[in-house]
């Protein structure tokens, strides 16, 4: 799969594996979360378009660079939400935009209820990043996708902290059969497969409501 880059990284075995643990509590499941989310943002940001700037150090002036894109990071919520903190400290200058979608529990198909986002003309610089932690069916993330791509935007990565095969094979096979279009998905961990009702497996539970307790 070439599309999907998984981190190989000890601290994302060792915080991912604690948030596994069914015995985990909310605080640490959450604090587990916020510290992979520095780790997929560095990740992320690794392609961000970059431009000239003078720098005057102490002793001389050098040739420094700077970020050109203007990077929006897009998370789904609810539990998208889980993934800011790192991208937010790493590079405040990103723009959070929200929205909402969730799954029909019979169907498994998305559902939009809430979409804000900034109003740019020129749109060739916009560098999104979508957050979504569970990539389960791929339906959020493909209804995210195309909503972006009807808007005009053409620069688009998605961050994750568990995928299915599933929702990465339905990725691929709606956006990515030819290098004119392709989405580029970083992850955690690609895990056996969906169960019957849609979760992933082994996985980690509902990502959202461990997170927030409810």
């Amino acid at each position: 799969m070439k599309n999907l880059k998984i981190i190989n990284h000890p601290l994302v075995e060792h915080y991912l594996s604690i948030m596994r643990d069914k015995s985990t509590g909310q605080v640490e499941f959450k604090n587990s979360l916020d510290k992979i989310s520095y780790l997929l943002a560095a990740e992320a940001y690794s392609t961000s378009g970059l431009e000239n700037k003078a720098v005057n150090t102490p002793f001389k002036k050098i040739n420094g660079k700077k970020v050109k894109d203007k990077i929006i990071i897009l998370p789904i919520l609810r539990a998208g939400l889980g993934l800011t903190k790192g991208f937010i400290d790493l590079y405040p200058e990103a723009v959070t935009s929200h929205i909402g979608i969730y799954r029909d529990e019979e169907s498994l198909k998305p559902v939009k209820y809430y979409f804000r986002f900034p109003k740019f003309k020129d749109k060739s610089d916009l560098n999104v990043i979508i957050l979504d932690p569970m990539i389960a069916t791929g339906g959020s993330v493909i209804f995210t996708i195309e909503y972006l791509l009807n808007m005009g935007i053409r620069k688009i990565r998605v961050a994750s902290l568990l995928c299915a095969p599933e929702g990465i094979n339905a990725i691929n096979n709606r956006f990515n059969k030819s290098e004119k279009r392709f989405i580029e998905i970083i992850t955690c961990a690609l895990d056996e497969r969906l169960n019957e009702k849609g979760y992933i497996v082994p996985g980690l539970g509902d990502a959202g409501d461990r997170m927030f307790g409810t």
